[in-house]
């Protein structure tokens, strides 16, 4: 049985867009070697949301995956 991926929509959305919910604590160090890591090889993988509703006229998204890339 071979599984199927909905396409990949990419898109640059602003930070203030992006809600997190469960927002997690973090080894200083680790945040630190993140940024480095991004800084030097730049974003790898992108940060993953999903669309919420929101009662302004602007899109609002929820952070699904890569709260530490987003921060970093």
């Amino acid at each position: 049985m071979t599984q199927q991926h909905a396409a990949t929509n990419l898109q640059m959305i602003r930070l203030d867009q992006i809600t997190v919910l469960n927002s997690r604590e973090r080894n200083a160090r680790v945040f630190e070697e993140i940024i480095a890591n991004i800084k030097h090889l730049g974003l790898k993988k992108p940060v993953t949301v999903t669309p919420r509703g929101g009662l302004d006229d602007g899109k609002k998204y929820l952070l699904i995956c890569g709260e530490g890339r987003m921060k970093a």
